[in-house]
């Protein structure tokens, strides 16, 4: 066999090989579905198509996110950005300026008003860095009613102009949006990430109410405080509050609402979270989950922050939110932790987001453990090789990097459903409202673990570094984890589907108007509603039935006992009295 011979078999080989590979790549790497064939399976059969009739449905969506940074937003907005994509008219209004208008360009904006100032607020900031209790609770709520009456008047400027077929509500401080589309005789959506007040259950809790998240492993007492007390307290707490509120609402001619979840409890509820994060309960229909929504695209890696992690194969991403912060005491040992745990391998770099705006609230200097001062200056210019810190940074596209190992964060759910979806371990810094909740929730599905922001401890945080890396628990249960959110992402597209049949339906039931003149949003989501909420609540749990039902049984019961018993004293009178009548004769 000459050579010319033998590289051509050898070449035909490796390019048989390669073409093995190649296919082996695309149907088992990718594990996407394959494509449908353009030719029917057999010859004569009729594909079945998927063509939704648009033209009778309303087309204007208003979106209203009135609080709360990009997590609020970016939700909202991807299943907003699909709808503007089937041809529905989607403007979002919120405070300020419209940040990701490039990101969303078929999205109309509307600015509802001045961004609040939350740093200048002394009971924000309270809440923010100190303990959570219900008292602090209460404050939240009398702010969300305070503010209700500018909220509802500028969006009643605004539907005017956009004049909405549905309103889309974020949940959070956004009473006004529901009560404009009941104004405006229209339905509206809401989503959030947790199920909030609508879906109770007594083995889960929250922080929130000084409880923990799931109640399973509780004592006794434990579990009868977070199921009768805290909740009274809670009702107690809002009491005035609540009732100042529907005052205000009874003058713009608003029903009474018995509690702040009661507008929702026949509307569409979109769940931005998924069973594997969230903690499982028994859904209503009328509550869909359908996170984690995430976006399709994403900026990518800044020069300086690719340069970075091409250098450190063992990196921690920080991000703490986009608007809160810590303590300058918290600051300082945070700082010090990410020095000693990169000057002790135990990471080899640390890429910090969003903290150069919050600058002056470090200390001049940092001294470590070993006694060297070291200057926050110097860490703040990037002058130490190994720590950066950016005032911008891609988050997911970091978190997405092979090099990132860690991330230590507020938890937000945002931030959480980036960190499942990439299978990127977590160290969890909860500031306040829902993130204490979120992290426990992480670490209860064995992906992070907590720090307390108000023990924070240098080697207590290095230890949770080291063992969050080494902890092969913890890499098996985020690979769990990250399947999870990976299948579960595409729900976004059913959230859209949802907010079409809702629009459908809407526009099928105009004609059935109450004697208010206004429509029963029951009848829109009357195939999502289930039965026994219109039954009542004895009814509806058929405690009625079960309570007929032990009534027969304890008589039943009783008539058995009562025939056993007269049947063994006829038996005991006719054995043992006879017997001693006997011997007396």
């Amino acid at each position: 066999m000459n050579y010319h011979s033998l590289t051509k078999r050898l070449f035909s080989k490796k390019f048989l090989h390669f073409i093995i590979l190649c296919n082996l790549f695309f149907n088992v790497v990718i594990g996407a579905d394959p494509m449908p064939s353009a030719a029917p399976p057999i010859s004569g059969w009729i594909p079945r198509e998927m063509n939704l009739d648009r033209t009778e449905i309303p087309k204007n969506i208003l979106v209203v996110v009135p609080v709360g940074g990009l997590s609020h937003l970016r939700h909202i907005l991807t299943i907003s950005n699909i709808l503007a994509d089937r041809g529905y008219n989607v403007t979002l209004t919120t405070k300020g300026t419209f940040k990701l208008s490039q990101q969303y360009p078929k999205i109309n904006f509307i600015s509802l008003g001045e961004v609040t100032d939350f740093l200048n607020n002394p009971e924000f900031v309270d809440l923010v860095q100190g303990k959570f209790n219900i008292g602090k609770l209460q404050n939240i709520f009398k702010r969300r009613f305070d503010s209700y009456n500018s909220t509802f008047l500028q969006l009643k400027v605004i539907s005017e102009i956009v004049k909405p077929d549905l309103f889309f509500c974020d949940t959070l401080n956004n009473e006004p949006c529901f009560d404009m589309a009941w104004v405006k005789n229209k339905p509206f959506v809401g989503i959030a990430t947790s199920v909030l007040g609508l879906s109770r259950v007594p083995y889960k809790s929250d922080p929130l109410f000084e409880c923990k998240v799931s109640m399973e492993n509780e004592s006794f007492w434990e579990r009868f405080r977070c199921e009768i007390i805290s909740p009274l307290k809670f009702i107690w707490t809002l009491r005035n509050s609540f009732g100042e509120f529907n005052e205000v609402r009874a003058s713009y001619g608003l029903p009474t609402l018995k509690n702040p979840f009661d507008r929702w409890q026949s509307s569409l509820f979109l769940l931005d979270n998924f069973f594997g994060f969230e903690m499982p309960i028994p859904l209503s229909p009328i509550i869909q989950e359908i996170g984690p929504v995430l976006p399709d695209y994403y900026p990518p890696l800044t020069p300086d922050i690719e340069k970075f992690l091409t250098l450190h194969k063992r990196t921690m991403f920080v991000a703490l939110g986009s608007f809160l912060f810590l303590t300058p005491e918290n600051n300082a040992k945070l700082l010090q932790s990410i020095i000693e745990a990169t000057e002790n391998g135990i990471v080899d770099g640390v890429i910090w987001a969003n903290i150069v705006k919050n600058r002056e609230s470090f200390p001049p200097s940092i001294t470590l453990s070993n006694g060297r001062i070291i200057s926050t200056s110097d860490i703040f210019e990037n002058k130490n090789p190994n720590i950066h810190m950016a005032s911008f940074a891609p988050q997911f596209a970091i978190l997405n990097h092979t090099n990132t190992k860690l991330f230590l964060s507020h938890s937000g759910a945002g931030s959480a459903h980036e960190s499942l979806y990439t299978g990127t371990p977590i160290l969890a810094l909860p500031i306040t409202f829902d993130q204490p909740g979120n992290a426990e929730k992480l670490e209860l599905a064995g992906v992070a673990l907590t720090l307390d922001k108000l023990n924070l401890d240098v080697n207590d945080i290095l230890d949770k570094i080291k063992r969050i890396q080494n902890d092969e628990q913890i890499q098996s249960s985020l690979r769990r984890i990250k399947t999870l959110a990976i299948i579960n992402s595409n729900r976004k597209y059913r959230a859209a589907d949802l907010i079409e049949f809702t629009l459908h339906s809407s526009a099928l039931n105009q004609k059935n108007i109450n004697d208010d003149n206004k429509f029963d949003d029951k009848l829109i989501f009357k195939d999502l509603i289930t039965p026994d909420t219109r039954m009542g609540f004895i009814k509806g749990k058929y405690l009625d039935v079960y309570a007929t039902a032990l009534v027969i049984f304890v008589s039943i019961l009783y008539g058995i006992l009562r025939g056993l018993y007269i049947i063994g004293k006829l038996i005991y009178v006719k054995l043992f009295k006879n017997e001693d009548k006997e011997k007396k004769e």
